[in-house]
Formats: C-alpha cells, sequence, structure tokens
C-alpha cells in the first residue's frame, strides 16, 4: 500500500504512510496474553498520509481511493 499511486476524484495521490493494526500474534506490552480480545463491531476508519500532484500532503480515509484502471468502462 504504502508507495503506491491511487485516483482521489480522479487524480492522482501517493500513499506515503498508512495506518497499520498491531500484530495478533504478540500481545500488547504489559497485558497478559491470556484474555480474549474481540474487535469493535466497527472498525475504525484506516487513515493515510497521501502526497498530491502538487506536493501537499494530507491524512485522509483510504476509503474513496481507488486504483488506477480500476472502474474504467470496458
Amino acid at each position: 500500500m504504502i508507495g503506491r499511486t491511487y485516483l482521489e476524484r480522479g487524480r492522482a495521490v501517493t500513499v506515503v504512510v498508512a495506518y497499520a493494526a498491531p500484530s495478533k500474534a504478540r500481545p500488547l506490552p504489559g497485558r497478559p496474553s491470556w484474555p480474549t480480545w474481540r474487535r469493535a463491531p466497527r472498525p475504525a476508519p484506516r487513515n493515510v498520509l497521501v502526497r498530491r500532484v502538487d506536493g501537499q500532503a494530507v491524512v485522509r480515509p483510504f476509503r474513496g481511493l481507488r486504483l488506477p484502471g480500476a472502474g474504467e468502462a470496458r
């Protein structure tokens, strides 16, 4: 995902930094590993830092970004 180019309203943007969820393989520091942690029913939005063609860096939700070529009429 990082370094890939997506379209935001038809204009190209590059993902600079993306949200990374903590790994499920290791328990969080200072927390016992025995409790069963459940996910929230509605996960939080995945925000990304994108750089636009004009050089502006903006934090925005990943939702709404499209891959180039996806959604074109065939």
